[in-house]
């Protein structure tokens, strides 16, 4: 009985990595963004066969057939990729429920900090075949990360202008409030409990901004530095644009952006 034993478990010893090969992820749908960024930066961008609007990084990405977007999903044209594996922001996104009753595995993630993009960057390894790239790929983020916070100096008040019309910030419990303070600053509205609190102009005057970023997205920039400039004095408050993309995304380029508003901080001590 024991030899018996002994024979089923070498037998399933021997199985084990054939298994775990099947497992690995082959036909792969990023239907967000940042995940389409971390596949590629992986190594896993040639098992990707589908996106969603805005998976646009790198440029091969732009080649990806286009199924949705990463709020709802066409169903029918993903399922005719024959995906074995989609990754979405959320089990709520519209279609996920109808992706996974067809057999195709299922990945949330939708990280909330650094530590968990890193975790998710790890996950996205071991299930496409690319662990080492992937663990690279995290540590040397984690030393960019570390030198970040090594740069820190007096903190800065900055005002976030998520968006002008209506006028939208980033309260205390979001990501960009997060980045703020890992490059040293203050978000002047960090102590608002919403992610993106609708505010006016008379509140980002009385707390005294001395670093505005605005987002290079859809907006005139010249005429955002002429409003502010209006309301808070000319001279009186340094302006930053930075690409959208490098802050509101949590993948691997969010080191980029990172040290981008941590340059645009020390500029202002410097003067």
């Amino acid at each position: 009985m024991k030899k018996r034993i002994m024979r089923l478990l070498l037998a399933c010893a021997l199985l084990l990595p054939g298994l775990a090969s099947a497992a690995q992820a082959e036909r792969i749908l990023a239907l967000t963004p940042h995940a389409c960024e971390m596949l590629y930066a992986i190594g896993a961008g040639s098992q990707l066969v589908g996106g969603v609007s805005y998976c646009d990084y790198p440029a091969e990405a732009k080649n990806l057939p286009r199924i949705g977007s990463y709020q709802r999903i066409n169903v029918e044209a993903a399922l005719r990729l024959k995906p074995d594996m989609a990754i979405v922001m959320s089990r709520n996104v519209t279609g996920t429920a109808m992706l996974e009753k067809m057999g195709v595995s299922i990945v949330v993630s939708n990280p909330v900090s650094f530590e968990t993009m890193f975790d998710d960057i790890l996950k996205l390894g071991e299930l496409t075949g690319h662990t080492a790239v992937a663990k690279r790929l995290v540590d040397r983020l984690r030393m960019r990360l570390q030198k970040v916070r090594f740069m820190k100096r007096p903190e800065t008040a900055v005002f976030y202008e998520v968006w002008h019309d209506p006028m939208i910030t980033a309260g205390g419990p979001s990501f960009i409030s997060d980045l703020i303070h890992q490059a040293g600053g203050r978000n002047i509205f960090a102590d608002i409990n919403v992610e993106t609190p609708h505010v006016n102009v008379e509140s980002v005057i009385r707390a005294k901004p001395e670093l505005i970023v605005v987002p290079l997205e859809r907006r005139n920039i010249a005429d955002r530095r002429a409003f502010w400039e209006r309301w808070l004095g000319k001279g009186k408050v340094r302006f930053a644009t930075i690409n959208p993309d490098l802050l509101h995304r949590p993948g691997p380029r969010l080191l980029d952006g990172l040290e981008k508003l941590q340059q645009a901080l020390h500029e202002k001590l410097d003067e």
